[in-house]
């Protein structure tokens, strides 16, 4: 049991160390688009035209080839942080493997589960108790605060421009406000990467560290 455990905690070292390493693109990526975004918001203020139609789809577009690497390899060390709680015989825990990896991608769904599974993870990673494992985490609030509310910005931006661009409709905003708000919603995704990127590290590192009873007693 113990050599299997340990095993398995090192297959999470090499899936946290990709994931940091992921989601730091993932973060200079975003870091240089809301400067970009913030610059053009103040070009469109200043010479009274919207670049918007062009400029969010193209942003949004470079997001999503950083993102989507990011989010499968977390998808995978989420499945085997939470396997590896499940192989050292913790008790009730709420979130299967499977489940606190899909509950990054269904729909809707994705907007609330990913948090408690992160702080069950982190809780008990951690060696809390039961009563312990939905204590609230004020690093895990941070970063899903900084992400859901920088993807749904972001999605909104980016939707309205395509309909401007590829449709009969057109939503008027004062030259600068789009922008703006995408370059907002690119700096709390970079906030949001940075805060993962240390939750991912300090989880993958108490699975190296914390004995917990079910091994104690292998």
């Amino acid at each position: 049991m113990a050599s299997n455990y340990q095993h398995n905690a090192g297959s999470l070292r090499a899936l946290g160390l990709l994931c940091q390493a992921l989601l730091a693109l993932f973060m200079a990526v975003t870091g240089v688009l809301a400067a970009l975004s913030l610059y053009t918001a103040a070009r469109e203020m200043r010479e009274g035209f919207s670049m918007h139609l062009f400029t969010l789809p193209l942003y949004a577009s470079f997001i999503a080839l950083v993102f989507i690497p990011a989010a499968l390899t977390l998808t995978l060390w989420m499945w085997r942080a939470h396997a590896n709680l499940h192989a050292d015989r913790l008790e009730e825990l709420r979130f299967s493997p499977w489940g606190a990896a899909l509950g990054l991608w269904v729909p809707f769904a994705n907007l609330y589960l990913p948090k408690g599974a992160m702080r069950q993870l982190w809780n008990r990673s951690h060696g809390e108790e039961v009563w312990f494992a939905d204590q609230s985490v004020d690093k895990i609030n941070a970063w899903w605060t900084c992400y859901v509310v920088g993807i749904v910005i972001m999605t909104t931006l980016t939707a309205f421009a395509l309909v401007d661009r590829f449709s009969n409709l057109e939503i008027l905003t004062p030259p600068g406000t789009n922008s703006a708000g995408f370059a907002f919603a690119s700096a709390l995704l970079a906030a949001s990467s940075w805060l993962l990127l240390q939750i991912v590290g300090a989880i993958t590192r108490a699975q190296q560290t914390v004995v917990a009873v079910g091994n104690t007693f292998a």
